[in-house]
């Protein structure tokens, strides 16, 4: 008896104790190129790049609104933001055209 409660115990403590974190990644891929690529993560400050690299991925992990934006699209680019594995948010650029995507989770 002693046994099934201590189970009990672990069990109903291991789902009231608080959420992991979430693992965040945003990225960027395509055969274009951008002039300026913007992003922010909950919690830190926004972080502009001229002229980066493709592809682009960049990690975080905490709950709270998830942003990329790439002006002056050259080509092709898809922005992606994937939560845990899962794909929450896509975009992809039409030529000239700025592009976003954003998500926010709850805090």
């Amino acid at each position: 008896m002693k046994t099934a409660a201590l189970l009990v115990g672990l069990l109903l403590a291991g789902t009231t104790g608080c959420a992991a974190q979430p693992n965040i990644r945003v990225m960027v891929e395509g055969t274009g190129t951008t002039d300026q690529l913007t992003y922010t993560f909950p919690g830190e400050q926004e972080r502009t790049l001229r002229n980066p690299d493709m592809p682009f991925e960049r990690m975080g992990a905490r709950n709270g609104r998830v942003m990329i934006r790439l002006e002056g699209v050259k080509g092709e680019l898809t922005c992606k933001i994937i939560i845990n594995g899962r794909e929450v948010r896509s975009a992809t650029s039409n030529e000239g055209a700025a592009l976003t995507c954003d998500h926010s989770m709850a805090v």
